[in-house]
């Protein structure tokens, strides 16, 4: 099996993104140069008529992504003190921004979970894993 030693990891808060991190932290031990990236990934491009509206919007779900990718960073400087691990925060189409990150930052593995937020918002958001497999320029493991 390839080692990879570049892993984005597309996480937003569902379990199935809890079980892609845990993943890549289980890889990450054995092999201390893996860097990780977790990203998450806004698209509050609805069909919403008022700049208000939208501007406050994105300001709440950067808000609540910051703070939920602050929560991973510490759990991963405790869990890997010495691995290199970023966050970022992506904004427009999940699937084109995961694999327009991981081609800008050569990532070489890509993880994240089949199914991420339920109900409306999945609908809305599309099946962004099925995108990112589609797009990628890297192998993609999908968790279920």
């Amino acid at each position: 099996m390839k080692k990879y030693n570049k892993i984005l990891v597309a996480f937003d808060g569902s379990d199935l993104s809890v079980k892609a991190l845990n993943e890549a932290i289980a890889m990450a031990k054995e092999n201390e140069a893996m860097e990780i990236d977790v990203v998450t990934a806004l698209n509050p491009t609805a069909q919403i008529s008022s700049a208000v509206v939208y501007a406050s919007i994105l300001n709440e779900l950067r808000k609540e992504a910051v703070d939920l990718l602050k929560g991973i960073s510490e759990k991963l400087d405790v869990q890997l003190p010495n691995h290199k691990v970023k966050t970022m925060v992506l904004e427009g189409n999940p699937g084109n921004e995961i694999v327009k990150y991981a081609d800008d930052h050569d990532r070489n593995l890509i993880i994240m979970g089949s199914r991420g937020l339920n109900g409306l918002r999945e609908w809305f958001l599309g099946s962004v894993s099925h995108a990112v497999l589609q797009r990628s320029h890297c192998p993609v493991l999908i968790i279920k």
